[in-house]
């Protein structure tokens, strides 16, 4: 139906601003020439679920799942270079990589030499990017002790929660008009994180440090 296309349209667009997020980050690390407080967690969380989306998207068929997951994981991976080589932490970091690297293996060795069954690979891959996109939601939300220690949310990003709502809320619609519950359940899951997100700036205000770049 036409309004299922615009809406497709409509969440193309928003993830695409979701994801340019990350260039102001990134501009600030380099002006800064220092990660700061800034959290590698949604970087790499971000990148590994759109990959995985991008797998999903061709095993379903569903070009604007592929579009907007191959932008993703275009700016994704070079904001995750950039982070590199300004962290004072790159042992922590290739960690971290590396785990996201086994959360990506994994699931495609997976769905490509175990499992003959298409239907079934589909299923288990679309419950894989649900787990995934959860914890992308949820990543702002890293720096939570912080954020209720200092009684500040200086180290989570205004911009991030909103857009990542807003996303969560377009895509749960478009998921609803498709009949696709793995596109549902993790973005309604993000619907209420997103609210969460919400409910500390209004508790703690959007007072920031001046001196540190923002980001969960």
């Amino acid at each position: 139906m036409e309004w299922v296309s615009m809406l497709a349209v409509l969440t193309t667009v928003t993830s695409v601003l979701c994801q340019l997020v990350g260039v102001e980050i990134c501009f600030r690390i380099v002006r800064q020439r220092s990660t700061g407080d800034v959290s590698a967690v949604p970087f790499i969380a971000f990148f590994v679920s759109a990959v995985v989306w991008v797998k999903y998207g061709l095993m379903t068929d569903n070009k604007n799942v592929i579009l907007t997951s191959g932008q993703a994981t275009i700016l994704q991976f070079l904001y995750i270079c950039i982070y590199y080589a300004y962290t004072s932490q790159k042992r922590f970091l290739t960690g971290m990589i590396l785990i996201g690297l086994i959360g990506l293996v994994v699931p495609f060795v997976y769905v490509t030499y175990f499992e003959n069954e298409a239907d079934i690979a589909v299923r288990n891959l679309g419950l894989y990017c649900c787990f995934l996109s959860v914890i992308v939601y949820a990543s702002p939300l890293a720096t939570l002790t912080e954020v209720v220690k200092e009684r500040s949310t200086h180290s989570i990003s205004l911009p991030l929660c909103f857009f990542n709502f807003l996303c969560a809320v377009e895509w749960t619609l478009y998921g609803l008009a498709i009949s696709d519950q793995m596109l549902t359940i993790p973005n309604a899951l993000g619907v209420v994180l997103g609210l969460v997100q919400f409910f500390l700036f209004c508790f703690y205000g959007c007072q920031h440090k001046s001196s540190k770049p923002i980001l969960g």
